[in-house]
């Protein structure tokens, strides 16, 4: 049924295309963020700070490197400006979140202030639940820092997560990996003294020169760390600068491993993992808990099939999802301050409505690996597919569920584009065809 892997995971649906403010279906989502919200639903804040201490050679992200850190002031005020802009809209205020999610980039590198004053912001503006889950994600060195650890202990804070990757130190070097394995492990002592509930590392594997012996050694060294979950990625090298594929044909950067490589050790890696105790939470996510964080569930629609959850975006950057509207915020961060400084939301990007809402819980199911059968839909196209899974041995059937199966597991970036509706199929196809012509395809290896 599959014989190659799609390039691209999505982790917002329906995809985004649409950029003129005055033409539906983008002013029909402006008039939606007046109106009041028609139903409650489960709700998170995504808030995006884009800056990092170096760049990694594979990051895919919109991330800047700045040490000016008048910089980072201007931006921090941009983004409390955001955070009050979006306070006084009637559909933001019907909304209580049951998550937050401080991403980046590296928000470790504001200062404590800094961060105590968005802390703040996104109290006063917005309704979060007393029980919240806060997560907050940074560089492993700045993370060590004890006045920053007890400032996000005592508001409250119970997730951390930070990037290992590997623990390779020489491939940390040729990913350009700012933090040292020694940082990572400082950061995680620390933060378990003052409590925190789930300390969230990333993973890499089918990295460049990388090998099975090597994927098992970061493992065996992994599971002598202890942390609370683990978001273990295979490396995507679409994102990656000409200059690193070149190096890679004249052999003075480490080469791609073969293609049948990732699934070996992705099975490696689901094996082990199980070992060292972790569930198989969702599509990358293994924790020591049978349950995975609020973070992944609403991002991905609710779960299991859900469609509803909804995230509302902050900062430059930022993805979310409101009202059955995938949108994004202008991606760079000096265009996104001048649109703030100027009064204006900065949503650069929004998506068409999908012909039937469900169709993004269906899409996002694999991501959990089970949905109920009373979730599917009921059009001929999707349970022929559904049927077709069960019948090739990538899902089963039993107890009211549909279930995918370790193979399934393996294709789940497949999966998810096949239960696309035709509209947005055609999108993705585009898109690939324009990561075709990247130079990282044509290039001999």
């Amino acid at each position: 049924m599959y014989e190659s892997l799609v390039p691209v995971t999505h982790h917002f649906y329906p995809l985004q295309r649409y950029t003129d403010p005055e033409v539906a279906p983008f002013s029909d989502f402006l008039r939606l963020l007046d109106s009041r919200k028609p139903e409650p639903t489960d709700n998170m804040i995504y808030l995006h700070i884009p800056y990092c201490e170096k760049r990694c050679t594979f990051c895919p992200f919109h991330v800047r490197v700045k040490r000016d850190v008048s910089v980072y002031e201007r931006y921090v005020v941009a983004l409390e400006r955001e955070i009050e802009m979006l306070a006084r809209l009637p559909y933001v205020q019907d909304m209580k979140f049951r998550a937050v999610y401080f991403g980046g980039g590296s928000p470790s590198l504001l200062t404590v202030a800094q961060i105590k004053r968005l802390y703040d912001a996104l109290r006063r503006g917005f309704s979060i639940d007393a029980d919240a889950e806060w997560t907050f994600e940074g560089e492993p060195a700045g993370l060590c820092d004890p006045e920053l650890l007890e400032y996000l202990a005592s508001q409250g804070t119970k997730r951390l997560s930070y990037g290992i990757q590997t623990f390779d130190e020489p491939l940390r070097t040729t990913m350009n990996i700012a933090a040292t394995v020694q940082d990572a492990l400082t950061a995680n002592e620390r933060a378990k003294e003052l409590g925190f509930e789930d300390i969230n590392v990333d993973m890499m594997y089918y990295m460049p020169g990388q090998t099975p012996a090597a994927v098992e050694r970061d493992l065996k060294e992994l599971g002598n760390c202890g942390f609370d979950s683990v978001d273990y990625y295979y490396m995507s090298y679409y994102a990656m600068p000409k200059s690193t594929f070149l190096g890679m044909e004249k052999g003075t950067y480490p080469r791609k491993p073969p293609a049948e490589m990732r699934f070996k050790m992705g099975q490696l890696v689901q094996r082990r993992m199980r070992e060292l105790g972790y569930h198989h939470v969702t599509d990358h996510v293994y924790s020591k808990r049978p349950q995975g964080s609020e973070y992944y569930r609403i991002l991905w629609g609710g779960g299991f099939g859900e469609h509803r959850a909804e995230t509302l975006a902050v900062g430059a950057s930022a993805r979310g999802y409101l009202g059955g509207y995938s949108y994004a915020n202008t991606l760079a961060p000096d265009p996104y301050v001048e649109e703030i400084e100027a009064g204006k939301l900065p949503v650069t990007k929004v998506s068409a409505l999908l012909e039937e809402p469900r169709n993004r819980g269906m899409m996002f199911f694999p991501k959990f690996f089970r949905t109920e059968l009373s979730r599917i839909p009921d059009d001929a196209r999707t349970r022929v597919f559904l049927d077709n899974l069960v019948e090739q041995g990538y899902a089963v059937v039993g107890d009211g569920e549909l279930r995918l199966t370790d193979k399934g597991k393996e294709w789940i970036p497949n999966i998810t584009v096949d239960l696309f509706e035709d509209t947005q199929r055609e999108i993705h196809d585009n898109w690939v065809q324009e990561l075709e012509s990247h130079y990282s395809n044509r290039v001999t290896l």
